[in-house]
């Protein structure tokens, strides 16, 4: 027995000196204040303050040619629960293995985030607390300036003898793939996306829509200066069996004056429905899917999805200053110019385009290797036909304000 037990302790300590196990934390608390934030304020509102927080354990194990990550997160209000309460609040953001099956190809299944170019389309959602990750298998391939990654899903709620009835889950896709592939030719770099998502129709069992998204990126980089461009067109159905014919277009123009300042402008557009035409029965506006939405069209988070501007579509203008290496600070200022992309009528009259005016002022600090803060303030001045669409009449102008910090120690390395 005695001899047993060493030689289970001698293979134990050669398997832990050929493994490598991280373990890691993420401890991040957000203060906010909101008085317009998504919603106008009027004078019947008060401002809303509080603070939120994402709390993650991370396990991160390499063995040969199997990687596999446990992510385990809590997501809270500080406030939230009483001060003896014992509800849960733990859940699995990633949960997954990654077996490298060659020097090329490596396949993951499992629970995991998964993002995609510059995530407009397919995010982790990471300014969310809780984040987006998703149930599948994914495939990988890279070969030097060829790159191609595939996630396939199919979403069940219980486990059953017959059928794949998904009714209780009706605003979840059941079925998902996502196909990303992108050469790179010196300084030109060209790739395709093409997503496709399926939901069951409500009221049935097995009748499923499906609508698909596809489209290319072209991004041209040299010296100070780089170029992007993106077009997807969305087709096939939605969620509510409605023809879709939509289309996104994206020109992105950034510059370095020097090695510390930084220039962005760029323009996004979103088609949408033209409200003026009653006849027109099918969804022209453009979804941006599973891409992260704070990033992009404002901190303020007031057109992040088709229905935040009655699904007439969005033209968003903006200029971005940049300013990093300033000893531990990274600054950002932003200009947004949201106008409709199509007709809206309001008491059957075509309203103007213009939406509203946005500024941003971001400013991020790294403390040392394992704190970051960062601060944003933002303000939004809303034209008469957002008040239209958003119904209410705003009371003065929309202020919204945050600080967050982001702690990420290391417990355990070897």
């Amino acid at each position: 027995m005695k001899k047993f037990f060493v030689s289970v302790l001698f293979i134990t300590t050669i398997i832990s000196a050929q493994a490598q196990l991280k373990i890691d934390g993420q401890y991040r608390p957000r203060f906010e204040f909101r008085d317009g934030y998504k919603a106008f304020n009027t004078e019947n509102n008060d401002p809303a303050y509080f603070v939120t927080q994402r709390t993650r354990l991370n396990l991160n194990h390499k063995y040969n040619t199997v990687t596999s990550r446990i992510s385990i997160q809590d997501y809270r209000i500080w406030g939230e629960y009483k001060l003896k309460s014992d509800d849960p609040g733990v859940s699995v953001f990633e949960a997954y293995f990654k077996l490298q099956l060659n020097d090329f190809w490596a396949v993951s299944a499992g629970r995991q985030s998964f993002n995609i170019d510059n995530k407009r389309l397919f995010s982790a959602a990471n300014w969310n607390q809780v984040s987006s990750s998703h149930d599948g298998v994914t495939m990988d391939y890279k070969k030097e300036s060829l790159n191609f990654k595939m996630l396939t899903a199919f979403n069940q709620s219980k486990v059953s003898n017959f059928g794949t009835d998904y009714s209780d889950q009706i605003s979840n896709y059941k079925f998902l793939n996502a196909i990303w592939i992108e050469k790179k030719v010196q300084n030109l770099t060209l790739a395709n996306i093409t997503i496709t998502d399926g939901y069951q129709k409500e009221g049935t069992k097995s009748t499923e829509y499906y609508r698909m998204t596809t489209g290319v990126v072209a991004k041209y980089n040299k010296t100070a200066s780089n170029i992007e461009a993106r077009g997807f067109y969305q087709f096939g159905k939605n969620m509510k069996g409605q023809d879709v014919s939509s289309y996104f277009l994206n020109l992105i123009y950034g510059y370095d004056l020097t090695e510390k300042f930084n220039i962005i402008a760029g323009i996004e557009y979103m088609s949408g429905n033209d409200l003026s035409d009653s006849l027109n029965l099918d969804d022209n506006a453009f979804d941006i899917l599973y891409g992260t939405k704070h990033a992009y069209n404002g901190i303020m988070d007031y057109f992040s999805t088709p229905n935040t501007t009655a699904n007439a579509g969005l033209v968003d203008a903006y200029v971005k200053f940049n300013f990093s290496k300033l000893k531990n600070w990274n600054l950002s200022a932003r200009y947004h110019y949201f106008a409709l992309a199509n007709n809206y009528l309001y008491n059957g009259e075509e309203q103007d385009k213009f939406l509203a005016n946005e500024i941003d002022l971001i400013a991020k600090y790294k403390m040392n290797d394992i704190i970051d803060m960062e601060f944003g303030y933002a303000t939004l001045l809303g034209s008469k036909t957002l008040e239209y669409i958003k119904g209410v009449e705003p009371e003065g102008m929309q202020h919204y304000f945050y600080a967050m910090i982001t702690v990420k120690p290391t417990f355990f390395k070897n």
